[in-house]
């Protein structure tokens, strides 16, 4: 009998352990693999944790000796994130729960890959929308099907779409798949349509061609978009929609003075324009944006205004943090100097480009935006040939030889120097955590402007030219 009450005593605090630790197992994801013929020690998962910040956690795991690897991560709810092995990377929608293997030959890396377990079904999706639509150039923006007319363009930004909804619907149909991941995909869907729309006339002048001729409708879908679907936060088309569309409606605002208040109309549409999660991501940004590039005034102002609009503690914290960051590396600080091996051979310092108005960039070869800005950089030089601006590019993170070989290659404008990863000295210095990132450095070695306006960037030839000839004023007199 002892031996009974005793059980019975015991029983209902198994269960309650029970239940803690499936409730524990919920809060987190769990990935496990084997990486045949690897190329480092290790793996990697980096999780994105709060979207448009570029803010996120890493979680590194070493291989065994069958190249086999766990790892998990805290997850309180569906979350972008990317595994990494050495130069290779695939993204991963995870959720809470997920319990996810992952099989891949990284010598061809997307190819290869195969998952089984939960959370197999979403990115499975992923790896076949990848190479059906992004990896297919007819699907592509860049580098034909920009030169079409207004009608033409718009035929196949129509037919890619319908055939990515049509992709969706089969694979759906057949496979289950969460409604968190329904509407991310969703999400990709709709609004890479919207933003190739709307960049369209930017991303033609960019790569040199004629600006097209537009019809007075063209514009008219915006007025019908949904700018708040659901679940959308997480994916990168959005962010880059809402990016693009919000910078739009500023330039063409007529309320203000754009070149004055350019971050606070933006702020004021966001406020007016969004809700929930993606009005925290939007503000947030812009914020960030504004300090980044030294308006302290206007974001004072912002900052004030967010602290009591903002309903996800991590925005705040993230916003606090971008202004005790370019309080470090700001404008009118000195430069740190640095010393790095250029395409030459020969090693190249900051100090040996003193005398010298220099642009600055540090870029990655896996970065999709670093990528649009090399396709426009050539342009970018030859628009501020006259203003004597030495253009300096750092890659960072590239195999030694892959970025030599790259070069050779390539041709690409300015000269090209090397740090090995994200721990190099010069990266920590300059505390580049987003790529691109670009700094403008005057001859007497003081940082012009942080975070200075992209070679890909519409108007961002114009930018540097207009603080280039402000610098040179300010010496005159």
């Amino acid at each position: 009998m002892r031996f009974k009450n005793i059980a019975q005593a015991i029983l209902p605090v198994f269960f309650v352990l029970l239940l803690a630790l499936q409730a524990q197992a919920q809060k987190t994801a769990t990935i496990t693999g084997k990486i045949s013929n690897p190329v480092s020690d290790s793996a990697l998962v980096e999780l994105y944790t709060l979207p448009a910040s570029y803010v996120g956690k890493s979680f590194t795991a070493a291989l065994n000796a069958s190249g086999e690897f766990k790892i998990t991560v805290p997850l309180a709810e569906p979350m972008v994130a990317e595994l990494v092995h050495g130069p290779e990377s695939m993204i991963l929608f995870l959720q809470p729960g997920n319990d996810l293997d992952v099989r891949v030959n990284a010598e061809d890396f997307l190819n290869s890959i195969k998952y089984k377990g939960s959370g197999a079904n979403e990115n499975t999706y992923l790896v076949q929308f990848e190479l059906k639509f992004e990896e297919e150039e007819d699907y592509q923006v860049l580098p034909n099907n920009v030169y079409k007319k207004e009608g033409e363009f718009l035929q196949f930004l129509e037919e890619r779409r319908q055939d990515q909804k049509n992709f969706f619907e089969k694979y759906v149909k057949k496979t289950p798949v969460s409604e968190a991941f329904k509407n991310y995909a969703k999400a990709q869907m709709e609004y890479s349509y919207a933003n190739d729309r709307l960049t369209y006339v930017e991303v033609r002048n960019r790569v040199g061609g004629l600006t097209p001729k537009l019809s007075a409708s063209y514009y008219d879908y915006l007025k019908k978009m949904d700018l708040n679907l659901p679940g959308a936060t997480r994916n990168q088309a959005y962010l880059d929609f809402l990016i693009n569309y919000f910078q739009f409606k500023a330039l063409g605002d007529r309320r203000g003075n754009v070149e004055k208040d350019y971050y606070p109309i933006m702020y004021k549409m966001v406020k007016e324009e969004l809700k929930g999660p993606a009005k925290d991501m939007m503000m947030s940004r812009i914020i960030s944006q504004s300090a980044r590039f030294g308006y302290i005034p206007d974001t004072d102002a912002m900052f004030a205004d967010f602290k009591k609009q903002v309903q996800d503690p991590q925005y705040l914290t993230y916003v606090q943090n971008q202004y005790k960051q370019y309080q470090k590396v700001g404008m009118g600080s000195q430069a740190p100097d640095f010393t790095l091996l250029s395409a030459s051979g020969d090693s190249i310092s900051l100090q040996h480009l003193k005398g010298k108005l220099v642009y600055l960039g540090f870029w990655r070869p896996l970065c999709g935006i670093c990528q649009v800005d090399q396709q426009a950089y050539k342009y970018f030089v030859n628009q501020l040939a006259e203003k004597g601006i030495t253009f300096v590019q750092v890659t960072v993170g590239e195999e030694l030889a892959n970025w030599k070989k790259t070069l050779q290659e390539k041709n690409y404008p300015g000269m090209q120097l090397y740090s090995p990863d994200m721990e190099d000295q010069v990266v920590r210095a300059y505390e580049v955590k987003n790529f691109p990132s670009y700094f403008l450095i005057s001859p007497e070695g003081t940082i012009i402007k942080t975070n200075a306006r992209r070679p890909g960037y519409a108007e961002g030839a114009r930018e540097i030219a207009h603080l280039v000839d402000q610098y040179r004023d300010s010496r005159t007199k």
